[in-house]
């Protein structure tokens, strides 16, 4: 019963996460209360659910409403505001800035005061000052709103700040007035001691590719980690190992309560007070928290020290818990502390991991050897998590199964301790720590290797989509039953209920019709246009630095969503880095047929060639032609844009790049007659630098798109081209208030669907 309950629980959160309003989920919430009263006499198991229904519904929305009480005032964004409040989380340094969490605790805009606590995001600017956890400061900042990029496939920055309690973001400007009021070392205890920690590891860390690695065991920050090594984890299915997480917990409270077990039972004075089991189980627990607290109690160390809490309460009253019920007491701790974790992928995998792990292991006869106890639970969580893994990334690893079997007691024997020992004795002896590190260092040289070398083979990865939950619900059926104990009637069903994922068929265009989609990369452009059998990309989005860029975190998972294996044709429309900073990501994930753009020094590859003006094409009956540059036009910075026109049916698409007033003149002059389009991407963004009104009325497009970011500071689109559009009647859609825009074009064109709004959840700001 108690499992049911908590399960009813999250139902119910999972259900006001979908919702695009809180009421609706208030609605519900009061028709079920009213259910309930009229089965207040008949208590059985369906009233208890129901009732766990709507207790989850009314703490997930009571939890909801209470972290959206408080919003930045539309006028404060963007304008110097005086905070005041306390550095809440470790600051990130790197040689540009320095980020953290600030809790503010009052904030003065103009005539506007509040004095509402809530957390923001803040990054410091060319600041060599000390910042450190705890210090309470007065500061001039800029402000705005919680608003993200929104995209099929992408990730929600918008779901992860309200998860994390953000509520707004922004930077410290240059002011006399800024100033540190005082310094609270006890008001962050864990993360001040994380934050010596990291200072002392800091200093004794040796010089190596790996050792950021070392810095996560430790202490659990992994900031500053290049994508490619993260690449290297996806590929294998090794990236819960190089956090603190609940396998680590678990690993070492096994050690501890070996050791303490056995050392106990060496003094039989000891054993008359307490068993040497609950000695051991009592100690370990203690160690599993403190190692907890220095990952700053992330969400699978909360979840590993709840199971061990429980588990150790169980044998220190001497009563056997049911597995299931740990597992659902843990779940509803975890939902009650923030429901909002479901918000999280480490809380999928988290609990999926666990639930797999008791689900494929229990109502077994008589278990035995290296196998069973080592290499099938590797198997069973590999295999079971695919659908999970499917869903979350569009991705899992196929040689999962082998890395984990060597990286996890690799990791456990030979480099965890030495991380272990050094977190100990590093504030007594860091000459000894640097050893420790050192050794930890040349342990996981060893076997980066290794999962290097599974992640470069061609077959570590299998990209695939789950489109819908139905074919999620029958592949999560289908792996359980795949999952059960050998000779029990329809394990091999599974195989059937597998077979919706496997052959699933995305779909396509019809002969002769174009999909469009203008993908929402903030202030950059990223346009997809397919037809039946082909895909062109035209730009990939900006590139903010090693790490990250909008060609592997919007374009590329969108790419997926679709099923697209490969790119026929990637145009660069110049080298400004909005447009070309994520060609480099598509480059590596995807085999691209044709390369065309304005400056092919920037992307030497054997496919690349200019976009000439006269060079055209046909796909699937759709014509494609080049109207801009010629090679005079070359060498001319944003007037060197190439231009692409796109015939279908009776419907014509303009893509114009950047460029601006000359290089409209030029076409003007060129190609007058082949200027009319129905769907328009703004020239420049819509800059007052392009856009001149005989251009907008030779194009007289019915719907004309601005590619913009959220509060963009060139302020795109001008208001003086948003007029002149208004003139002839143009419907106008901005990225940065609608989402990814995307015109399914068949003979007749219908309205977009804009990812924001049809997509739309409780916590998008308005």
């Amino acid at each position: 019963m108690f499992i049911l309950f908590t399960l009813a629980f999250l139902l119910a959160d999972l259900f006001v996460q979908t919702r695009a309003s809180l009421f609706s989920a208030l609605l519900v919430m009061v028709v079920l209360s009213l259910v309930l009263w009229i089965m207040r006499k008949n208590r059985g198991p369906f009233f208890y659910m129901v009732l766990a229904f709507v207790f989850g519904l009314a703490w997930t929305t009571w939890y909801a409403y209470s972290l959206l009480a408080w919003q930045l005032p539309r006028d404060c964004e963007g304008t110097p505001l005086l905070v005041t409040g306390y550095i809440a989380s470790l600051p990130e340094k790197d040689q540009w800035q320095q980020r953290f969490v600030f809790s503010m605790q009052n904030l003065r805009c103009q005539h506007y005061f509040n004095a509402h606590s809530t957390h923001i995001r803040l990054s410091w600017r060319n600041n060599n000052m000390l910042l450190h956890v705890g210090d309470e400061w007065q500061l001039w900042v800029k402000l705005k709103r919680i608003h993200s990029t929104q995209n099929p496939g992408a990730f929600d920055f918008e779901a992860w700040a309200l998860q994390k309690g953000l509520r707004a973001n922004g930077y410290v400007i240059t002011n006399k007035d800024n100033k540190l009021i005082a310094q609270h070392r006890f008001l962050y205890p864990i993360n001040h001691v994380r934050e010596i920690l990291q200072e002392r590891i800091l200093a004794q860390l040796p010089h190596s590719k790996t050792a950021p690695w070392l810095l996560a065991l430790m202490i659990g920050e992994r900031n500053n980690i290049a994508s490619e090594d993260w690449q290297v984890l996806r590929n294998t299915g090794t990236n819960h190992l190089m956090a603190i997480a609940g396998l680590h917990i678990g690993m070492l409270a096994g050690f501890v309560h070996m050791l303490v077990s056995w050392l106990w039972r060496r003094f039989p004075s000891l054993l008359l007070h307490v068993p040497a089991n609950q000695a051991g189980a009592s100690v370990a627990l203690m160690v599993a928290i403190i190692y907890s607290a220095l990952a700053g109690f992330s969400l699978p160390t909360e979840r590993a020290c709840l199971m061990l809490l429980v588990f150790s309460a169980a044998l220190l009253s001497r009563k056997k818990l049911n597995p299931w019920h740990v597992w659902s007491l843990a779940l509803l701790v975890v939902l009650l502390f923030n429901p909002l974790s479901v918000l999280a992928e480490s809380f999928w995998l988290s609990f999926c991991t666990i639930a797999l792990i008791i689900y494929g292991m229990r109502g077994r006869l008589a278990p035995q050897g290296i196998w069973w106890h080592w290499g099938r639970v590797q198997w069973v969580i590999g295999f079971g998590l695919i659908p999970i893994s499917l869903a979350l990334f569009h991705e899992c690893s196929l040689v999962s199964f082998a890395a984990n079997s060597i990286a996890i007691p690799w990791l456990g024997f030979l480099i965890l301790p030495f991380c272990l020992l050094a977190d100990l004795v590093i504030l007594i002896s860091p000459n000894m720590a640097a050893w420790m590190l050192w050794l930890a260092d040349k342990s996981l040289t060893g076997l980066w290797v290794v999962l290097s070398w599974f992640s470069k083979q061609d077959f570590s990865i299998w990209s695939q989509v789950i489109p819908n939950h139905f074919i999620l619900f029958f592949s999560v059926i289908a792996v359980l039953l795949l999952l059960l104990p050998a000779g029990l009637p329809g394990r091999w069903l599974g195989i059937v209920w597998i077979l919706p994922l496997l052959l699933f068929r995305f779909d396509k265009p019809k002969q002769g019709d174009v999909w469009l989609s203008l993908l929402d990369v903030g202030q950059g452009l990223a346009v997809v246009v397919q037809t039946k059998t082909h895909l062109l990309v035209y730009d990939a989005g900006p590139k903010f630095n090693e790490n990250f860029d909008m060609g592997e975190s919007v374009v590329l998972p969108y790419l997926h969503t679709q099923g697209i294996k490969k790119i026929d044709m990637l145009v660069v429309s110049h080298g400004d880095n909005d447009h070309i900073g994520g060609a480099a990501a598509l480059q590596r994930a995807l085999p691209i047929a044709a390369l065309r753009t304005s400056v092919p020094d920037k992307l030497p590859s054997p496919q690349t060639t200019y976009c000439l003006a006269g060079m055209s094409w046909e796909w699937d009956q759709v014509r494609f032609s080049f109207l801009y540059p010629t090679l005079e036009d070359i060498d001319q910075g944003n007037d060197s844009s190439c231009v692409l026109l796109i015939e279908q049916h009776t419907q014509r698409i303009l893509l114009t790049g950047d460029i601006e007033k000359l290089a409209e003149t030029n076409l003007l002059s060129r190609v007058p007659e082949k200027l009319s389009a129905d769907i328009l991407i703004a020239p420049h963004h819509g800059s007052k630098t392009s856009g001149q009104r005989k251009f907008i009325y030779a194009v007289h497009p019915a719907y004309v798109l601005y590619a913009t970011g959220y509060r963009n500071r060139y302020r795109f689109p001008h208001q003086s081209v948003v007029d002149t559009y208004e003139e002839i009647g143009s419907k106008q859609l901005e990225t940065a208030k609608s989402g990814a825009v995307i015109f399914k074009l068949s003979r007749v064109i219908k309205e977009p669907a804009l990812y924001r709004i049809t997509n739309k959840r409780y916590w998008f700001d308005e």
